[in-house]
């Protein structure tokens, strides 16, 4: 008898907290219909603007005469004007100087340089070594001379005054910078 008691005020128990728990829930239900809806619709909202941030994207390269990936392929050249040739000139410069600073600065500008070209080519990335890592060797014949003086750049922007850069280093990362940039016709 003691079983059975108990079992009917379990289930009786059971069936209470079960119906509290439904009362409770429906006053949530018209706030969770609105809120999933709001969801839905900014869901919508971001696929939309995606889209037509691409589609801009695509015409305005088109536009500038850029196609996809590697707009500076060997051969195809720059489009327009080239502005990296005058800022290659005031890099050149720096490296003419006699002091360490400008060599330095050289070869940071070159860098930056270099991110820009392979930024305009289509490689993504959060940064250049990131962009570099994406890059397909076949696609690119001086890669490991790019990796070579962005490692120097590193150096110099990490070590800063602890990394002593000779002239002839200088020169030689520049030379490096210089031979990527005559591939892709970029200076």
């Amino acid at each position: 008898m003691l079983l059975s008691d108990l079992s009917e005020l379990l289930t009786s128990s059971w069936i209470n907290s079960k119906e509290q728990v439904f009362v409770s829930l429906e006053w949530l239900t018209p706030y969770s219909t609105v809120f999933s809806l709001l969801l839905i619709t900014g869901v919508v909202y971001c696929f939309l603007r995606i889209e037509q941030i691409v589609s801009d994207t695509l015409h305005e390269d088109k536009r500038h005469g850029k196609g996809h990936g590697h707009g500076g392929k060997e051969g195809e050249g720059w489009h327009g004007e080239n502005p990296s040739e005058k800022r290659w000139g005031r890099i050149m410069t720096r490296l003419d100087s006699e002091r360490e600073s400008d060599w330095r600065l050289a070869v940071l500008e070159a860098d930056v340089l270099l991110d820009e070209m392979i930024t305009h080519m289509g490689y993504h990335g959060d940064s250049l070594g990131e962009r570099l890592r994406g890059v397909e060797k076949s696609d690119f014949v001086t890669l490991d001379k790019a990796w070579e003086a962005h490692a120097v750049r590193n150096k110099i922007a990490h070590e800063g005054a602890a990394f002593a850069l000779t002239e002839r280093e200088a020169k030689r990362v520049i030379n490096l910078y210089e031979e990527v940039f005559r591939e892709f016709h970029y200076i």
